[in-house]
């Protein structure tokens, strides 16, 4: 029997809330059910995408594995938006905040509600960092499900493609049937999309964080081995409760560095830079975006998966997934930290490493497609990046920090000299992408897009125009105070901090001026105006005299969470949440 009933949380206020009883018994609980342990079981299931779709069955065996280990679970969804459907259009606005608006939901149903402990069920780009969040908010004993990956496409097509086809349509470079016959196969399954961006990162971000069961990240939609994963942790909850493994023991500054370190390896999404430090802030800890840096510096990428590399997610999973990695940089890792097995993080790689059926089980799928597994999750002496995955840049035009993913951008642009091309709305630049008025050498920039201002969207679209044109791809870079999809790739800067509409450097800018990236010595700078270099203090000079003269514009949202998110957000390098 778990925990003394004496001690749990829901029992404790059915002893000062008589009408609590009543009201559950009217939703056909009976008397044995109200004195077990009490667990919230969350998901983002939900009709917005593939991602989450299939979370009944997830919700209904998670159930199972708590009535199997004495509790009674409690159904709530908040469901998510999903950041591909709303791309490039005004949607596209509401989804970082969507984030912290579900873990508020979250945070109400645990907290609100006498639970004991919860699972929450996500897969995908907000709905995995809004459960972490709540998770360390709420610090009741959790486990996070990851909500699995969607089976490989036809000729290894992912949905990410559809936008740089979609542009050649538009040029009539390519017939519209061939990107209908692309969109018919895209996504074959349920699950997260096929490439290591926001929803995968997320998923492999919640198992080196210790909140997940060791191997349940990134698990192909289609196999029985998810719904397995799925009872189980409905089964491991009512442990955490018994012992009352709270998060707090587990989210220490080691379990993030871990997470970091892992973020590394995998060539993770750009969206981990602000999702990590606002799961860490719930529990106290303080993660910055130079702990990126600094320890991307030392983690080579291994993972040779969509989109800079070559295979799908799926096949990620099949090499051995998380624990494969982790294993590959054990020295790099802190492996004292206890995990929701009960378990420290080194005493579960120990377990998998001389386990019979771990990685047996998983093998034989490379060996269908005659793919080696070294060749997807690459050993250290031979990794498919050397150069980090992420970098943090600082210089006159993002005083306090911009990122890029640095073993996404060609060689050629790691170190670039370009006249900006100015655009204060994302439509803008798409427009001049498609219609190519943006010639080789450029920086474009895109303004006014950051959290304040616009809810900070994803400008993959611009990015994925950009990347796809071989010329461009290598001579030309993009700078933005939005963000970028998990997909992206290419010569793509974003975050910059402090943003245009609070005065930032961005929004300074004049047309011609000369800007810098060079990631070698991560700067990005100003260094001259119409085509000409300039000396660092009449940079400066011109700078503060433009400064004299700028008003910032008028808010784009004036009501709605939107105007909420333009009055209370944070800067970019501190997670852009409103909390």
């Amino acid at each position: 029997m778990p925990k003394d009933s004496q001690h749990l949380r829901s029992q404790r206020l059915r002893a000062v809330n008589f009408q609590g009883d009543a009201l559950r018994l009217g939703m056909n609980w009976t008397e044995e059910d109200l004195a077990k342990p009490q667990v919230l079981v969350e998901s983002a299931y939900g009709m917005g995408h593939p991602g989450t779709f299939h979370f009944r069955q997830l919700i209904e065996e998670v159930s199972n594995g708590v009535y199997e280990a004495g509790g009674k679970p409690g159904v709530f969804n908040v469901s998510d938006i999903c950041d591909g459907v709303v791309q490039a259009t005004n949607g596209m606005s509401y989804s970082l905040i969507s984030r912290d608006i579900m873990a508020a939901m979250i945070e109400i149903h645990a907290l609100g509600h006498p639970h004991d402990g919860m699972v929450l069920i996500s897969g995908n780009d907000k709905s995995v960092p809004a459960h972490l969040v709540a998770i360390a908010r709420c610090n009741l004993p959790a486990i996070h499900l990851p909500g699995g990956t969607q089976l490989n496409a036809p000729d290894y097509v992912t949905s990410n493609k559809m936008w740089s086809m979609g542009a050649a349509v538009e040029r009539g470079e390519i017939p519209k049937d061939d990107l209908e016959l692309a969109q018919r196969g895209a996504c074959p399954t349920c699950g997260a999309c096929q490439f290591m961006g926001s929803a995968s990162t997320g998923q492999v971000l919640a198992e080196a964080l210790g909140l997940a069961l060791p191997g349940s990240a990134l698990v192909p939609e289609p196999l029985t081995k998810l719904l397995r994963y799925a009872r189980a942790t409905g089964k491991q909850i009512l442990r955490l409760i018994e012992e009352d493994l709270t998060p707090d023991r587990i989210l220490t500054r080691e379990a993030f560095e871990n997470a970091i370190t892992l973020h590394a390896a995998i060539g993770g999404s750009t969206n981990a830079l602000l999702h990590l430090p606002a799961i860490a802030r719930e529990i106290g800890v303080e993660i910055t975006i130079d702990d990126f840096d600094r320890i991307h510096r030392r983690v080579p990428v291994l993972a040779n998966v969509k989109t800079t590399g070559r295979y799908p997610v799926e096949y990620f999973w099949y090499a051995g997934g998380v624990p494969a990695v982790m294993l590959e940089l054990r020295d790099l890792l802190h492996l004292d930290c206890l995990t929701v097995t009960g378990k420290t993080l080194g005493e579960n790689l120990e377990e998998i490493e001389h386990s019979r059926f771990f990685f047996a089980e998983r093998l034989g799928y490379l060996r269908n497609v005659k793919v080696p597994r070294d060749e997807i999750i690459r050993p250290r002496t031979d990794p498919f990046g050397t150069d980090g995955g992420v970098a943090i840049l600082r210089g006159n035009l993002a005083p306090e920090g911009a990122m890029v993913k640095t073993f996404s951008v060609p060689k050629e642009m790691h170190v670039h000299v370009g006249p900006a091309r100015i655009f204060d709305f994302e439509d803008q630049a798409i427009k001049a992408l498609v219609e190519r008025q943006v010639t080789s050498g450029n920086v474009v920039v895109i303004r006014y897009e950051g959290p304040r201002a616009n809810g900070m969207p994803e400008m993959y679209f611009a990015s994925a125009i950009l990347s796809s044109d071989h010329t461009l791809n290598t001579t030309t870079a993009l700078v933005t105070d939005g963000r970028y999809s998990g997909a992206m790739r290419g010569p793509c800067i974003g975050h910059v901090t402090p943003e245009a509409l609070d005065g930032g450097p961005i929004a300074l800018l004049e047309e011609n001026d000369l800007i810098e990236v060079n990631i070698p010595e991560r700067r990005l700078a100003i260094v001259g105006v119409q085509n000409q270099h300039l000396p660092e203090d009449e940079v400066e000079r011109i700078l503060a005299d433009r400064r004299r003269h700028w008003t910032p514009p008028e808010p784009r949202h004036s009501k709605g969470i939107l105007s909420l998110y333009a009055r209370v957000a944070r800067g970019a390098s501190d997670g852009a949440s409103i909390t």
